[in-house]
């Protein structure tokens, strides 16, 4: 068992940090999912503070960010190779940048790889767009729609993200050794690349979902995805078409991301899981909403911007529903 890749699935939240340490750990390569930064061997190099590199960068979770460079420094000290790579992002900034300089825009035209995410890019914005438009006005199926335009376009994006980062891992891979990939929730379309490019190699592929144990102990379930990521898989492994169920996780869709955690929690000793434990309440009321449910509170919620108020107006709903 000398060639083993491990994909890890994991959601870039404080509480999981102790259990990627766990496998990073037996690992002699680890791969992040994030484009290159040439300053990032400077920061395992402590050249540069965490605090300038995460300034530096556009990190959606802080917290979490400085908490991982802490695990990620250590395990450098201790010998460990590590890389950044997520091609897709580096290409999206290039081009933006581009663009922004008004420079070589032909370099991107005349260059397919760059033109198909340059095409996808714009049409994920006008998919975009064309929803913020829609969700200010009163036409709920309207809103629906549009949801599931962009859902479509966002699968697209995912599907070529996902085949550029396998065949850019693919390409550097050593003769052996074990190998930590880590990747969002709902890249399981790369694994399926990774299983589908090494099906007749020397190397074993695997996989790890992070919270597994613990999703399992609160839920009975090995998975948790919210409405928006279940609509968002079906397109991207292109299953059969189910309008009503698509309208519905769409619906459910809106009431989710209205209430679901929007800050980063900290683990106590009390609730180790603090964002699990919420994502888990909130999935499992936004299943309880029908369609209609979905276009009465979706009406009541819109000018609501506190997560935790929107999250009470849902929490009455239902109780008076059952």
């Amino acid at each position: 068992m000398d060639r083993i890749i491990t994909v890890a699935f994991s959601p870039h939240r404080v509480e999981t940090l102790p259990l990627a340490y766990e496998i990073m750990k037996d690992h002699d390569l680890i791969i992040l999912e994030e484009p290159y930064n040439k300053k990032f061997y400077q920061l395992l190099e402590d050249e540069v503070s965490s605090e300038e590199y995460i300034t530096l960068g556009a990190y959606g979770f802080p917290v979490f960010e400085k908490n991982f460079i802490k695990i990620l420094k250590e395990l450098y000290k201790k010998g460990k190779k590590i890389l950044q790579i997520e091609p897709y992002l580096e290409k999206v900034a290039y081009i933006q940048e581009k663009i922004a300089n008004s420079t070589n825009i032909e370099d991107i035209i005349n260059t397919p790889e760059l033109k198909k995410i340059f095409d996808i890019e714009n049409e994920a914005t006008g998919k975009l767009l064309n929803y913020y438009k829609a969700s200010v006005g009163t036409d709920f199926k309207k809103i629906i729609n549009a949801v599931k335009e962009f859902a479509k376009v966002d699968a697209k994006r995912f599907r070529i993200r996902d085949f550029l980062r396998a065949k850019a891992i693919l390409s550097i891979l050593p003769e052996k050794g074990k190998i930590y990939i880590e990747a969002g929730v709902i890249h399981l379309y790369f694994k399926k690349l990774l299983h589908l490019f090494l099906k007749n190699s020397k190397w074993k592929v695997r996989h790890k979902f992070l919270l597994r144990e613990e999703i399992k102990k609160r839920t009975k379930k090995i998975r948790l995805f919210h409405p928006g990521e279940i609509l968002t898989l079906r397109y991207i492994f292109k299953l059969k078409e189910k309008p009503e169920l698509e309208d519905l996780l769409s619906a459910r869709s809106l009431i989710y991301i209205k209430i679901v955690p929007k800050k980063e929690l900290l683990p106590t000793e009390e609730e180790p899981f603090p964002h699990l434990a919420k994502e888990i309440k909130v999935i499992q009321m936004v299943n309880k909403l029908s369609f209609k449910d979905c276009e009465i509170l979706y009406k009541k919620l819109f000018p609501i911007r506190d997560y935790e108020e929107a999250f009470k107006v849902v929490e009455k709903f239902l109780n008076k529903k059952y």
